[in-house]
């Protein structure tokens, strides 16, 4: 025999002299385990399209629209974007639109078939502008306006040699000025690196020069060209015959 016990529950009580005890109901049971599956298959459904959906995060990426051969300088055309999924490590050595924009015109160094992945090292900034040249000077500051050089400014390199005194290289363009760790110059020893942008002609007579070893940088930033200023014999002291 079962009666309602107080609260609404009902209880068994069919046994003489045994204790009430207190059944939930059928309802009561089927809602907390429905709500418990639901609960649980929502965590199921969020973590697998979490998870879906970072196995298909994709960024385009600058892959060869042909082959490229070293030497060359890329051009945007040059490439195609294709999405790939890969970590940021791997991602930070690959070009986007941005990217290939900032780095176009810059040489490629190594072949690149079409398809392959357009990475930052097989590129390599041109050595000077218009085709030139890179080359390093070494050179006292005190024989290079006392160091007073900076990128952009246009220089003459001068060379005295036995018999005359001679422009071997007019308005070149400073490219780089290192003058040691500190930036200063602690001895009248100490050397500076000017890095001069040349051409093929002007390599030559520079690294000639270089052997010679008595060599003179003047700063000629806004000043007339010396192209094409003859050589003056060493004799010729004080600007006079």
């Amino acid at each position: 025999m079962a009666v309602t016990a107080p609260m609404g529950d009902p209880v068994d009580a069919s046994g003489p002299g045994e204790p009430l005890r207190l059944r939930r109901s059928r309802r009561s049971r089927l809602s907390g385990g429905h709500l418990a599956m639901l609960v649980a298959g929502l965590l199921g459904v969020v973590l697998t399209l979490a998870l879906l959906r970072g196995a298909d995060e994709r960024v385009p990426v600058a892959v060869a629209a042909r082959d490229l051969a070293p030497g060359s300088r890329l051009r945007p055309s040059d490439v195609r974007y294709s999405p790939v999924a890969m970590n940021d490590e791997l991602l930070a050595t690959t070009l986007d639109r941005a990217a290939v924009h900032a780095v176009s015109g810059q040489v490629v160094v190594g072949p690149i078939r079409a398809g392959e992945l357009v990475t930052r090292g097989r590129l390599r900034p041109r050595a000077a502008p218009s085709g030139r040249r890179a080359m390093s000077v070494p050179i006292d500051p005190a024989r290079a306006v006392d160091g007073d050089l900076a990128p952009g400014d246009r220089v003459d390199v001068v060379l005295a040699g036995q018999q005359d005194v001679a422009i071997v290289v007019a308005g070149a363009e400073v490219l780089s000025v290192d003058k040691g760790d500190d930036g200063t110059f602690a001895s009248a020893a100490r050397q500076i690196t000017v890095t001069l942008a040349v051409d093929a002609r002007e390599s030559q007579l520079l690294t000639a020069a270089l052997a010679d070893g008595d060599l003179a940088i003047t700063r000629v930033t806004g000043a007339t060209s010396a192209v094409g200023t003859p050589p003056v014999p060493v004799e010729w002291a004080g600007g006079g015959r």
